[in-house]
């Protein structure tokens, strides 16, 4: 019989989320620039902080390890605040790819090495 480890859709929305965004932040620049000015909306990066809190909230809330929730909460707080601040320095456009490439990894992570 084979058994399988059962991937719960949290770990599944946060790694999708998060390289959507990373998709969107690197896409974005050149898109407006040919016209597609909605990509620039706060309502998209207000969507892509909930979707991050609600998988790392489901995620860190059954079992894990203690190293991948710090990780995972650290790397979701670095996001916002790196969402909040880009427009004040170019520090924080880098910052947020390395914090959406943690979260990616804490799922990761998750997935590969907690029980189930």
């Amino acid at each position: 019989m084979i058994t399988t480890k059962k991937i719960y859709w949290a770990d599944k929305l946060g790694i999708a989320s998060a390289l959507l965004c990373i998709v969107h932040c690197l896409a974005a620049p050149l898109l407006m620039t040919i016209g597609v000015g909605f990509l620039n909306n706060p309502v998209i990066a207000i969507l892509f902080i909930l979707i991050a809190f609600v998988s790392i909230y489901k995620t860190t809330k059954r079992k894990f390890f203690k190293g991948v929730s710090i990780l995972l909460w650290m790397a979701f707080t670095g996001f916002v605040m790196s969402i909040m601040l880009e427009e004040r320095a170019e520090i924080f456009e880098f910052t947020m790819y390395i914090s959406s490439l943690c979260i990616i990894i804490g799922h990761l992570y998750n997935i590969k090495h907690c029980p189930k």
